[in-house]
């Protein structure tokens, strides 16, 4: 009899876990995948791989991945880097919705889509050194180490032809706030 009720614990414990495994989150594919990209589990992603919730991209050396998330935010993850999808929520008819990931090491270009059109502060970009917050801009971080992180505003500016909002980004360290708002313009934050 122990036997038996040992047996259907493991089968409902096995159920549960696989349920978990099913109920993640699609949040986005990988666009476009050169080179060798894997996730945390060493899964190889090439393109048309789906992105989940909680996800980390890693991409080795000659290697780039370019992600597309469900709100048109756009990542590129340059070569020997690594991003983290730590939180994603979205609301499709409002357009709504909260995005923060995190840069470990290397190259990630943000072209922000709809979730951070309204607020800088639904779309979290964290370094080592510290964090970005992003409004309808396209900008760039280079992370080098656990102790320099560089960012990039790319664009659009004020004066812009197309029409677009433009861009904003908010960095900081924890203890100093940087706005910047004029393309090309950069800040590095040490650790």
């Amino acid at each position: 009899m122990n036997n038996l009720k040992n047996t259907f614990l493991a089968l409902i414990l096995l159920v549960l876990s696989n349920t978990q495994v099913f109920s993640k989150d699609m949040i986005g594919i990988i666009a476009v995948g050169i080179g060798k990209i894997s996730n945390q589990s060493n899964e190889n992603l090439i393109t048309g791989s789906k992105i989940y919730f909680g996800d980390s991209i890693i991409t080795e050396a000659a290697s780039t991945a370019q992600i597309l998330l469900m709100d048109q935010t756009t990542l590129t993850i340059g070569e020997k880097s690594e991003l983290v999808i730590d939180e994603f929520v979205y609301d499709p008819q409002t357009k709504i919705g909260k995005i923060v990931s995190s840069v470990k090491i290397g190259t990630v270009k943000i072209i922000t889509g709809e979730i951070s059109k309204t607020n800088p502060d639904d779309l979290e970009i964290k370094t080592p050194t510290g964090s970005i917050g992003a409004r309808g801009t396209e900008f760039a971080v280079v992370t080098e180490s656990d102790t320099k992180s560089t960012v990039v505003l790319l664009g659009p500016g004020v004066n812009n032809t197309l029409g677009m909002v433009p861009g904003n980004l908010r960095v900081t360290d924890g203890n100093i706030n940087i706005d910047i708002t004029q393309p090309g313009f950069q800040t590095v934050v040490f650790k």
